[in-house]
Order: structure tokens, then sequence, then C-alpha cells
């Protein structure tokens, strides 16, 4: 089934390109790729976590759940379970709005949608799937950046829900911070101070670094100890091959700019600049994943972002007729999301982890349906 579908979304990407002049030819592509995701996650029957979340649904009026989840997903289930939905139906509900946000970005963003999705579905739509609250939190969040430049209380109000949906947003209250400051333009400076850290970090004895965190959060002892998320330096391995992509965008982007960005449409070439500080502040988050394995989907899920970047700049090539650049771009940026793939969710379990992968996408109420009509 992973294989299936990854060939259909191949060929829907092969017609995006091919017709990418006709404006409802696209529409009607993205659609037809967006159903499949809206599919796969609203009628989803097993992910390592979908037993936690019903269980969440069901308990609903108990005390224990309303202090453990965020406003905005207790508010969406209270209204699904108050309009008679089962756990099935406000799966429904909960992927519609947060696929219908998806898509509508994606497509907003960049002439390659569906290039954009395809690239998704290797990384990071598994653990999207199985982090449902961050993966609405972050789609809220991707859906602001458009009011970002003009429209700044919009941006503000999504930033807020987005938090609402899932409380780690609150880190991108932090990129806006730091964004802020003229280092933050400076790759170098960065990097330097991205490698202090991780370096401070790596050889920080545990006995200084515990009763820290045991003062701020005792819950976050649990995501130091090594034996359960493995060592910190395992963790800027699988965080390794993201630093080198980021890295090589940002330059690009800083080298060739001016040469490449007006061929670009101006509706793409506007939101441009937020993609690349967020690609830059990806960079930074190895810092916190010290304290928070799980900021790795912060990492993985702005790879969105990076592969948007990309399809402006084939986009582009395109535009000057150099279509031999472009193709190459294109193969190269499939290869680094199959590599990030491979390194992410393969190579550490020796392919073990593959099975619940395939699992997760097969698994799927929808999918029996049509099964057992036959």
């Amino acid at each position: 089934m992973y294989f299936f579908i990854s060939a259909i979304l191949a060929v829907l990407a092969f017609l995006e390109f091919y017709f990418n002049k006709r404006y409802f030819c696209r529409l009607f592509l993205v659609l037809c790729a967006g159903v499949m995701f809206f599919i796969l996650l609203g009628f989803n029957s097993f992910s390592p976590d979908l037993d936690y979340y019903k269980l969440h649904f069901e308990d609903l009026d108990q005390d224990y759940i309303r202090f453990t989840v965020e406003p905005f997903i207790l508010f969406l289930m209270e209204t699904c379970k108050n309009a008679g939905l089962t756990f099935e139906g406000y799966q429904i509900v909960f992927s519609l709005i947060t696929f219908s946000l998806f898509i509508i970005s994606i497509f907003k963003y960049s002439p390659y949608p569906v290039f954009v999705l395809l690239n998704f579905y290797f990384i990071p739509f598994f653990p999207d799937i199985t982090q449902i609250r961050f993966f609405l939190g972050f789609t809220v969040f991707l859906f602001s950046l458009q009011f970002f430049n003009k429209k700044k209380w919009i941006f503000y109000s999504f930033m807020l829900i987005a938090i609402l949906c899932h409380l780690s947003m609150i880190m991108m209250l932090l990129f806006i911070f730091l964004r802020r400051f003229k280092f933050f333009k400076n790759q170098f400076k960065c990097n330097a101070i991205i490698f202090l850290g991780t370096f401070i970090l790596a050889f920080t004895p545990k006995s200084i670094v515990n009763p820290i965190l045991a003062y701020i959060n005792p819950k976050l002892l649990m995501y130091a100890e090594s034996d359960m998320v493995g060592t910190f330096m395992g963790t800027v391995m699988l965080f390794l091959p993201f630093f080198i992509i980021n890295n090589g965008i940002i330059y690009f982007h800083n080298k060739y700019s001016e040469i490449y960005y007006p061929s670009i449409a101006e509706t793409y070439r506007k939101h441009i600049q937020i993609f690349i500080d967020l690609i830059q502040f990806s960079n930074f988050l190895i810092l916190f994943q010290y304290f928070i394995r799980d900021f790795s989907l912060f990492n993985q899920n702005i790879n969105v972002l990076a592969v948007i970047y990309c399809s402006l700049i084939i986009y582009s090539f395109i535009a000057k007729k150099n279509v031999k650049s472009a193709k190459n771009i294109l193969t190269s940026v499939i290869i680094c999301n199959l590599i990030l793939y491979y390194i992410q969710f393969l190579m550490v379990n020796n392919f073990k982890y593959f099975e619940i992968i395939n699992k997760t996408f097969t698994s799927n109420n929808l999918f029996d349906s049509i099964v057992n009509i036959f």
C-alpha cells in the first residue's frame, strides 16, 4: 500500500508539471492528492498513538483529560461529541480541518503543490499521522504565514490557535523573537552559535542538567533519560541531514537570490524570506532537542518549507527555459527526502519500523469497507 500510494502521488506530480500553466488542472490534481491524505488520516484505524487519542475522546468528561489536552483540541472533541459523533466521526472532522488548511497553504505557497505533497508523504507524514495534535498546530501556523507581512493581527490570531492545538508551538514565538536580531541573518554566526551550543550541551554532566530540568518541570527528566530516547549525540546525528540541507538552501538564497527571484511570480516570491528564516530557525532547534527529543518534529515539518522553496527555484529555472537544471533540482529534492526517510525511520532499526509505517497507512476503515463490498 505504501508504495502504491507513492506511485499515485508521483504520477500526479508528473502531470502537474505537464499541465502547470492550466490553473484548474493544477487545482484538480492537488485536490486528488489532498483527498488521498484526508482519507489516510481521517479513516485511519491504527497508529502508535491512536488508542491514546481514542481514550481522550471517550473519557472527555474526566478531569484528567481537561488538564492534559490542549484547549482547542478539547473544544473540537467536545463539539464533535455534543453533535453525536463517535471517535471515528471526530477523526474525519479533524482530518478535514487539518488537510483543508494544509492543502490551501501548499497551493498558495508553491507553483507545484503536488510535488510538495509527494515529498511530504516521504517525510514527515508518518510522524504527523501519529502526532495529530502537533500536526494540526503546525498546519495552523503554516496557514498563518500568508498573513505575516501585512496582516499581523490575523497572523497572531492563528498563531494563538496553533499554540492552543499543541503547546510546543509556543516555540514559534521564540522564532519571531530571534529573527529580530542581526546575527540571525548571518549564516556563519548562526552556525557558530549552534556548533558551540551543541558542544557545550554534549559535554555537560547530567548531574548539572537534571536538577535544572527538575526545577523547570519534572516531566523534562523523562525526556532526558538516555536509555529511553537515546543519547544526545544520536539525536545530533539524526538532525545532521536536515542541518546540511538547510544550510545548502540558505547559502543558495544568500548568493543567488538576486539572479533567480525576479523570474518568480510575486504571489510566491513575497513569502520566501519568512520561509528562509524558518529554515534557519530549524537549525537552532537541535539545542532544544537536548531537553525534548520530540522537537525533531519541527525539523521534519519545516522541511516542507524547504521543499516549497526548492519548488520555487524549479519554477524559476523553468521560467528561464533552463529545464535541465530544473530536472536536476527536482530529482535531487526527491532523493534527499528519500534519504531523510531512510535515516529517520529505517536505518536505526534495520527496516523493522517499516512494518509499523505500512500498517499505519494500510489500516483504514474506508479501505476495509470497500474490500467488504467486493
